[in-house]
């Protein structure tokens, strides 16, 4: 084991099984492991949340509350699609950082790659990503704890790939209509995406696959140009199959001996709302996925 171990950071776009992930890890004692540090609902520490992901910002905050609470810095929901941290959020990250050799996940970073290295140059990155269909399955059917009789979940998932809106479980709707819509057309521009605006009337998932599309590209062409060997690519159904392999392969990066990581819990990849089914190839052509990212991720369709 090397001295000092190497931070591990995971980006990845929310409902892409970072959760899963920051579990495993979470499970290497060496580490401590912060679950979405950038989240708006730590604003209620040290209060425990029903997922129960929070022991270390608790224990972090009672050792001093008051500077836990000047430097929390949470990222908004318009600041997603920005490509800087504030001067306060890197402040937040290099006392996170301080209590290291740390691990973390973000959700709300899908264009701060530089500058997330700039303020953890030496960590491991890992991109997390979904499938495309499921990731956008997952956010046209949301788990809703008020829907007793599953009405509203039979609903969601019979209309999924008609309807224009209703995908905001986790603020995606957010981000591709209203104030935020420019800034994150702006983004996805970059990496040769276009968003369709809502007027354009076409259905929700071509808007849920046009980010995930820009957010695969940006999180691989600039976690590659950033970090280097210290960059690793892994999809949700690649560490659902594997995690042990996986996991190994996170510690290596990392510089640390390898040790065994209990996965006996993690469930099988969900494939999504009719996988098979032509229209989303049709959709994935339509927001521009390249022919060989037809070929990766509609290998049957690709033609």
């Amino acid at each position: 084991m090397v001295a000092s171990p190497k931070h591990i950071a995971v980006v990845a776009l929310r409902r892409s099984g970072t959760t899963a992930l920051w579990n495993l890890l979470r499970q290497d004692r060496r580490y401590t492991c912060y679950d979405e540090p950038f989240s708006r609902l730590l604003h209620d520490l040290p209060a425990e949340n029903q997922k129960r992901t929070r022991a270390e910002f608790i224990a972090l905050y009672n050792r001093d509350p008051q500077r836990f609470r000047d430097l929390y810095a949470p990222i908004s929901r318009g600041e997603e699609v920005t490509r800087e941290f504030s001067e306060g959020q890197v402040q937040y990250l290099q006392y996170l950082l301080d209590s290291g050799p740390v691990a973390f996940d973000v959700t709300r970073c899908m264009g701060k790659i530089r500058a997330l290295h700039e303020a953890a140059s030496d960590a491991v990155l890992v991109h997390l990503f979904r499938h495309p269909v499921a990731f956008a399955s997952s956010h046209l059917q949301p788990s809703d704890s008020f829907d007793p009789f599953g009405l509203r979940k039979s609903w969601n998932r019979r209309t999924a790939l008609q309807r224009k809106r209703r995908f905001n479980g986790w603020g995606m709707e957010e981000l591709t209509r209203g104030l935020h819509f420019d800034a994150t057309a702006s983004l996805l521009s970059e990496a040769g995406v276009s968003l369709p605006k809502l007027a354009s009337n076409v259905p929700a998932f071509h808007r849920l696959l046009a980010i995930w599309l820009g957010a695969f590209r940006l999180a691989e062409s600039e976690g590659r140009e950033c970090y280097g060997d210290q960059f690793m690519s892994l999809s949700f159904e690649e560490l659902c199959s594997e995690p042990a392999v996986n996991i190994s392969q996170i510690q290596d990066l990392a510089g640390i001996a390898r040790v065994s990581i209990d996965s006996s819990w993690l469930k099988p990849a969900s494939r999504g709302l009719r996988p098979d089914s032509e229209k989303w190839a049709e959709g994935a052509r339509s927001v521009g996925f390249s022919a060989d990212e037809m070929a990766r991720f509609f290998p049957n369709e690709a033609a």
